[in-house]
């Protein structure tokens, strides 16, 4: 076998493997649409991130306040001191949250805080960004990195961060225990029966255990774009949000690490080679020549800077279906999924907005 160093060198010379920059294209099941673009927006919330269903109401985070949907609007049932990073709810009335990605508090059904912890596997949180109830007692909980807060995750990208963590922790003995580390961004869990399941976004695919068992395979195929937080399908599967999309021109960028640095160094991250949540807001934004407006108009199939997609996923790890907002839309940056009341929720961070699209009974796009 080839060494390593040798290996990267060679890949390098013939632009394969470790070096290649190709991205999956969007075909059959990721066949670009304007669904999320046709969803009904339910409301306009500055800072909306995460959403959560008990079955019965759907919570909703926004800054450092905890929200209760309530028809057309949002009651604000509890502000905290420091932004909420991430949420769950169960069936049970417990709601699990996250506070600036280095603490988490399991809080009961009269809103008092019952648990809190810092850590996970005797690891300190640093950038808590996904929750999942799993059992009577227990959440499963995703750790982004140990480099960056969660509202850094661009730069977690561009330093090529493999510093991610995915565990448990038991709030009723207060142990905690780790199911992965060493991750490339991990950003999202979902129980799905006896398997825990979270994304690896700077790898562009899932991994799962069973019980304390990690399988290193991937569980779904190489995406199109950056996976993060996912929900249970009510007809089998899951569906999964991709927060950022991918694009050859960033794949470039992420191997030319003389340019990578020097961007760092010289450039205001929000000028940076990079995807991003929105764009089209300055013109001092990057651009490639395929985006360049032409008679005032921008393609939707330009390459994306931001982009919108959810993607329906089988337990196999097959796409089914996708949801998207393209390069000329307004619903970007999607960073949370839930289906509530016969309805399925999703988080348009980009455009700070919580959509709606309605489900058949198939539990599909209606």
């Amino acid at each position: 076998m080839m060494p390593s160093s040798i290996q990267r060198w060679w890949d390098r010379l013939l632009g394969r493997g470790t070096a290649a920059i190709t991205v999956p294209i969007m075909d059959g099941a990721i066949k670009p649409n304007r669904a999320l673009d046709e969803a009904a927006v339910v409301l306009n919330l500055p800072g909306i991130d995460d959403i959560a269903s008990d079955g019965q109401r759907l919570w909703i985070s926004a800054g450092p306040v905890l929200y209760l949907l309530d028809g057309q609007h949002a009651l604000e049932v509890r502000r905290f001191d420091t932004p909420i990073t991430a949420l769950a709810a169960d069936a049970k009335g417990h709601l699990a949250v996250a506070l600036g990605g280095r603490e988490l508090h399991l809080i009961n059904a009269e809103g008092a805080t019952v648990t809190q912890t810092r850590a996970l596997g005797g690891r300190a949180l640093f950038s808590a960004n996904a929750l999942a109830f799993e059992g009577a007692d227990s959440l499963l909980v995703s750790d982004g990195s140990e480099q960056f807060g969660p509202d850094q995750w661009c730069h977690d990208l561009m330093h090529h961060g493999k510093t991610g963590k995915v565990g448990r922790w038991n709030w009723q003995s207060g142990e905690s225990s780790m199911l992965a580390q060493g991750l490339a961004y991990a950003f999202g869990v979902l129980a799905d029966g006896g398997l825990a399941r979270w994304s690896e976004s700077w790898k562009h695919t899932l991994g799962s255990a069973h019980g304390s068992a990690v399988a290193l395979r991937a569980t779904v195929a190489e995406l199109p774009g950056y996976p993060s937080r996912m929900a249970q399908a009510q007809g089998g599967g899951f569906w999964l949000t991709c927060f950022v999309c991918r694009t050859q021109l960033v794949e470039f960028v992420l191997r030319e690490d003389a340019f990578r640095n020097r961007m760092m160094q010289e450039i205001h991250p929000s000028q940076w080679v990079a995807p991003a949540l929105s764009s089209g807001k300055s013109f001092l934004e990057p651009l490639q020549g395929a985006g360049v407006k032409s008679m005032g108009v921008l393609k939707p199939w330009a390459p994306p800077r931001s982009y919108g997609m959810v993607l329906r996923v089988a337990d196999d790890g097959r796409v089914l279906s996708s949801l998207h907002s393209q390069v000329d839309g307004q619903h970007h940056g999607i960073t949370a999924v839930a289906e509530h009341a016969g309805a399925l929720y999703l988080v348009s961070k980009g455009s700070a907005r919580l959509l709606r699209v309605e489900l058949n009974s198939s539990g599909d796009v209606a």
